[in-house]
């Protein structure tokens, strides 16, 4: 067992990009299984940064791990190519473009051995203040003949929302809002008005996501709809369109630009090793959902925990090799959970990273303004699987979706929960 908890990091991990469709009011996800080491899936990044009340500039970030590369001529020399396709509309899938355009993106590597990376580029689209609007890519890798699909909201209606805001760190961009404790973190912005913000501080470590049928009382991550009290509260002034702070041990700062609401910028404080998982201690915590309770205090208080996971997976598994399966899987789907799920606590710890390290990916995701419905196996079943996660208002964040509880999801869960607990990975066809 020696190798086992080493093991288990040295998986690499594909995020699945999902095509789109149309379904009356909603669109459709259909999907396919996210931990798939044979997938060839692209990783595409993009955010948006509003430059004045009509331009909005995206930044836009490919991983190159899973684009192919050719030789066209006699040289050492490999080429990538790919062609970008973007369009602006006022919603998800209107025929009503307010902007478009295309443009080609290449790299190329010198020698016979491509080093992964990432590939960068940016470009500008028109987008009018007060409004809202939806950027749909499509990256059509050339070389491979495959298309991938990307879509990001622009949000204009606030000059203080956080697509206003650029973070850097060294001066280079940055595609997320998670940081390791004592990072320094620059936010630059362009409106010379900006004088003053207040730093919100949370270090409350939150729990993690109660059962789907659980009648308890909401934790305090529901509270964070409308807003909770701060652990502490500073103000900053600015100068030269730009602040600078340091990262906290653990928890968020929640950076407010606006002098009469609470929009503005959100730093979350996570380890070195998200969004996968690198301590013993958070093997652990992360396991819980298939845990006892006597089984999660034992590894908890145990002086040795990798030891004591390790002796959890094996006991379950009956095997290395097959413990190392379930490592792979199990942790695969956290790792992807806090890649997709993320809010204001880390992905596997909210309702949807919940539902989807125990059954897997649905068959198919159906999405609107207002909430995500998750379907597993036949939709014409009347007995079939179906989650349904409400979208909420938060100046915390904007991927906060609490789940509708209820009874009908004991039998499920512990159906699911005792597979994974006699060693076979759950998913819909385990169903």
């Amino acid at each position: 067992m020696n190798n086992l908890y080493k093991n288990s990091f040295l998986v690499g991990i594909m995020l699945l990009v999902f095509a789109c469709q149309t379904n009356r009011q909603y669109t459709t996800r259909p999907t396919k299984s996210l931990i798939n080491p044979n997938n060839e899936l692209l990783e595409v990044n993009a955010l948006a940064f509003h430059l004045n009340d009509s331009i909005t500039r995206i930044h836009l970030k490919i991983n190159n791990e899973n684009l192919l590369y050719k030789r066209p001529d006699t040289t050492k020399a490999f080429y990538s190519e790919m062609k970008v396709f973007y369009k602006v509309v006022s919603e998800p899938n209107s025929k009503i473009i307010v902007d478009s355009g295309s443009f080609y993106l290449k790299d190329r590597s010198e020698d016979e051995t491509v080093t992964l990376k990432s590939v960068y580029s940016q470009f500008s689209v028109k987008a009018i203040r007060t409004f809202s609007y939806y950027l749909e890519l499509d990256v059509f890798d050339i070389n491979r003949k495959i298309k991938y699909k990307h879509s990001l909201e622009l949000n204009k209606k606030s000059k203080y929302n956080a697509q206003n805001f650029l973070v850097t760190i060294r001066d280079t961009i940055v595609f997320k809002n998670n940081f390791s404790k004592n990072e320094e973190v620059r936010i630059r912005f362009t409106n010379p008005q900006l004088v003053r913000a207040v730093v919100q501080c949370y270090f409350k470590d939150l729990g993690p996501a109660l059962p789907p049928f659980s009648t308890k009382a909401a934790d305090e991550s529901d509270k964070l709809d409308t807003g909770i009290k701060a652990d502490s509260i500073f103000a900053v002034q600015l100068s030269i369109n730009q602040l600078m702070l340091t990262m906290p041990e653990k928890g968020f700062y929640h950076v407010v630009f606006d002098p009469k609401g609470e929009e503005g910028v959100n730093l979350f404080t996570y380890d070195d090793y998200f969004p996968g998982v690198g301590t013993s201690n958070e093997m652990i915590d992360c396991t819980r959902y298939i845990m006892s309770k006597e089984e999660f205090e034992a590894c908890k208080s145990a002086e040795d925990q990798k030891a004591c996971i390790d002796r959890f997976w094996l006991n379950i598994a009956g095997s290395n090799e097959r413990a190392r399966e379930l490592l792979k899987r199990y942790y695969g789907r956290v790792k992807e959970a806090n890649k997709n799920y993320t809010s204001f606590t880390q992905g596997w710890k909210t309702d949807r990273g919940m539902v989807f390290i125990i059954f897997g990916s649905p068959t198919n995701i159906y999405r609107s303004k207002k909430d995500e419905i998750w379907v597993y196996g036949n939709e014409a079943n009347p007995n079939g699987l179906r989650f349904v996660f409400n979208k909420k208002v938060s100046p915390y964040s904007n991927k906060h979706f609490v789940m509708e509880r209820s009874q009908f999801y004991k039998d499920n869960w512990y159906t699911a929960v005792e597979m994974w607990r006699q060693g076979q990975i759950y998913s819909e066809g385990s169903r």
